[in-house]
């Protein structure tokens, strides 16, 4: 018979020893038995993906699982006398479901590939401090419910892989354009236009690799200029097709220009004067200027097509637009073969 005395000796030997300071050795030997359960888990995603069966990934997070249970619920039973089960399974299964979130959404890659150490790292320990709200005493509860909505936090935080590329690729594509932008404006290979007396430069579109200005007399009359730099002189029948138009057809031999092209020298032109092409050597560009009528010249407010007379006078009037303007006008928008038509209110 056991005498009350020493029934009062035997009582504290057996009840639970919960303090703070073994409740923390308890997480802070479950934070490397974390990371060990989840190395093998992404060990073994990395091997199921280079085509082991799905049962072999399957078997490995269960038996994970089974370990990481055992594991943490043998280090409270050792530190606090009891093996905490709830808290054991709930900490076991946030790292789960934290380890299966963040690697479907492209936020946590295979540990096992040294990727995202870190935020392996963090998720393991914000997992084992949940283990302080079953272990306490109340300030470890409190820490414990914190790290669970840290866990959260950082794994709603944390960006994907597609948007961590997304910005990667703006910020490229944003260097790129910078890039673009002051070639661009190095290089002088701006639109022309024309500063001859009653007409105005309506619309522009520079590419870098040529550009078209829409120009417009103050009684509605209406051309477009484009000029390319080329490295080359253009095939000697080449400047036909494209100062061509509705109803000019190639009338005579292959080897001939047609009947309504004619060539004087580096100059090309309909034989109406309504359009006319220009190679220049010594600057290694190619000029042609068109008169158009109807809905494209409605389109830029004009009412019908410019005449010979006048494309005869804008020839010697066209220039490259400034830099000031250039920079103005198209620059905010330029983006090499991209780039917008842009509206020239005040030219």
């Amino acid at each position: 018979m056991v005498s009350p005395s020493e029934s009062a000796v035997a009582e504290p030997s057996t009840a639970p020893r919960t303090t703070t300071g073994r409740s923390l050795a308890v997480i802070g030997l479950t934070i490397p038995l974390m990371l060990l359960v989840d190395y093998a888990v992404s060990y073994a995603t990395v091997v199921a993906l280079f085509g082991a069966s799905p049962l072999f990934l399957v078997a490995a997070i269960l038996i994970a699982f089974a370990v990481l249970a055992t594991g943490i619920a043998v280090l409270s039973k050792v530190f606090t006398g009891r093996p905490a089960v709830l808290g054991t399974l709930v900490a076991a299964g946030v790292l789960a479901c934290a380890g299966a979130f963040g690697l479907v959404n492209g936020i946590l890659g295979p540990l096992a590939l040294q990727m995202n150490a870190l935020l392996h790292v963090a998720v393991c320990v914000l997992c084992a401090l949940t283990l302080g709200l079953f272990l306490g005493p109340m300030p470890l509860r409190v820490i414990g419910a914190l790290s669970a909505a840290g866990l959260i936090a950082v794994l709603a935080l944390t960006p994907t892989a597609a948007e961590t590329a997304a910005v990667e690729h703006a910020n490229a594509e944003s260097d790129r354009l910078a890039d673009a932008k002051a070639s661009w404006i190095d290089s002088g290979k701006f639109p022309l236009v024309t500063d001859l007396p009653g007409w105005s430069n309506v619309e522009t579109r520079a590419t870098g690799t040529d550009a078209s200005t829409w120009v417009r007399s103050d009684t509605g009359a209406v051309a477009r200029v484009i000029i390319q730099w080329n490295a080359v002189g253009p095939d000697p029948l080449a400047p036909c097709n494209f100062i061509g138009g509705p109803g000019l057809e190639w009338d005579q031999g292959v080897d001939q220009l047609p009947s309504w092209c004619v060539r004087s020298g580096d100059q090309w032109s309909r034989s109406d004067g309504s359009a006319v092409y220009v190679f220049d050597a010594g600057t290694g560009t190619t000029m042609w200027i068109m008169a158009f009528g109807g809905y494209d010249a409605e389109r830029v407010g004009g009412s019908g097509a410019a005449t010979a007379e006048d494309i005869a006078a804008l020839i010697p009037s066209l220039q490259p637009m400034s830099r000031h303007d250039v920079e103005r006008y198209l620059l905010p928008t330029f983006d090499g073969i991209d780039s917008p038509e842009v509206q020239l209110p005040d030219m």
